[in-house]
């Protein structure tokens, strides 16, 4: 089972390697290399956290990206948010024309404490954390 998608993976990556470089506009190409993101790819992962507010993007000869805002006001549920989608553990909990079962369901307070626990363990993890880790001597696969 696949909880962060490869998008959201190379997001991240992206992201790590912008607050590494705070006030500096770095080129998609420069990114793509230093992780090891295919840059088509990546380009359109850009757009996306660009649309998502993470990200700003300056077209033109000296054009990049930069982060949107400082990296201690982006959480990881945001930017998985961003790319995947609101978190669910299960379909049940997308609204009224969910599960018909719900009403009745045992599992349902399982899974929504379950949801509620990995959301509010994703939204302590700032992106601030991340660059201080790779600063540190971690590593973003690929980069730094």
């Amino acid at each position: 089972m696949e909880i962060i998608r490869r998008n959201t993976d190379y997001s991240i990556r992206a992201l790590v390697h912008l607050g590494l470089h705070p006030g500096v506009e770095v080129t998609a190409g420069e990114i793509a290399e230093k992780q090891e993101v295919p840059l088509e790819y990546l380009q359109k992962i850009l757009q996306k956290l660009t649309r998502g507010g993470l990200v700003l993007s300056h077209r033109g000869a000296y054009g990049g990206f930069m982060l949107a805002r400082e990296p201690d006001e982006i959480n990881l549920l945001e930017i998985i948010e961003t790319m995947q989608g609101k978190l669910v553990m299960n379909k049940c909990f997308l609204g009224k024309d969910g599960c018909p079962r719900a009403p009745k369901c045992v599992l349902k307070g399982n899974w929504l404490q379950l949801e509620q626990r990995i959301a509010g363990f994703l939204c302590q993890i700032t992106l601030l954390d991340l660059v201080e880790q790779v600063r540190e001597g971690g590593f973003v696969e690929g980069g730094e």
